[in-house]
């Protein structure tokens, strides 16, 4: 399969859904132009397009929608290189970000245990650069839940502010918490996050079913203080 930016808008077009355009554009404040393809739709043509010989046109190319911006992100994520070439292509990438969704899905198909991984998360959750520092963020949660007190560094070391950085951080504690409670603990009680992180971290507890009722309310009296 060959790489051709045709071929991508071709099957954008064809994979269009006026209904969940119309849905999925009241989720997101995106300047990029919506179609309306279904996520699962551009995670499998991502992986197609992650073998293609010249792919990395595509990652140098200019984005044209809202698609493609989303296909970018997972291709670079599937995309078989080096590490090193794999971040030079990801922080371009940041630049043309511009929602959570795009953020949030292609960083969490970058499926990455590596320490030189773990460092860059913590360098891009770092950076005052809102998708730069999301991506950052999601990336600990996705790979890096069982690195214990190393996270509670990372997230002390937050810079960005941002509605978007502030339900990142709690979406961590809120899997922190089902994961490594004494991580979570520790976060909370070292007053590295802000009372709104907390009110929102408290309502995705809550929301949560894998999260038991006694622990619920011990993290609600906790994040109360």
């Amino acid at each position: 399969m060959i790489y051709s930016k045709e071929e991508v808008s071709r099957f954008i077009q064809e994979n269009s859904d006026e209904k969940y355009k119309g849905f999925h554009s009241r989720l997101t404040k995106t300047a990029y132009k919506i179609n309306g393809v279904r996520v699962p739709v551009l995670r499998k043509y991502a992986s197609m397009l992650a073998k293609c010989e010249n792919i990395e046109e595509f990652f140098s190319s200019k984005i044209q929608s809202y698609e493609e911006c989303m296909l970018k992100g997972l291709t670079i994520a599937a995309y078989k290189c080096s590490e090193d070439r794999r971040y030079m292509f990801l922080e371009k990438f940041f630049k043309e970000i511009d929602d959570w969704a795009v953020c949030d899905v292609s960083c969490s198909k970058l499926k990455h245990k590596s320490d030189k991984y773990w460092q860059k998360c913590r360098e891009y959750a770092a950076s005052e650069h809102v998708w730069t520092a999301r991506w950052g963020i999601v990336g600990i949660m996705t790979n890096f839940a069982d690195r214990g007190d190393e996270i509670a560094w990372a997230v002390a070391s937050v810079n960005a502010e941002s509605y978007y950085i502030d339900m990142g951080l709690a979406w961590l504690l809120q899997v922190l918490a089902v994961k490594d409670r004494k991580v979570a603990e520790t976060i909370v009680k070292s007053q590295s996050v802000s009372s709104t992180v907390k009110k929102y971290a408290l309502r995705k507890i809550k929301d949560s079913f894998r999260i038991s009722i006694e622990d619920k309310q011990y993290f609600e009296k906790l994040l109360a203080e």
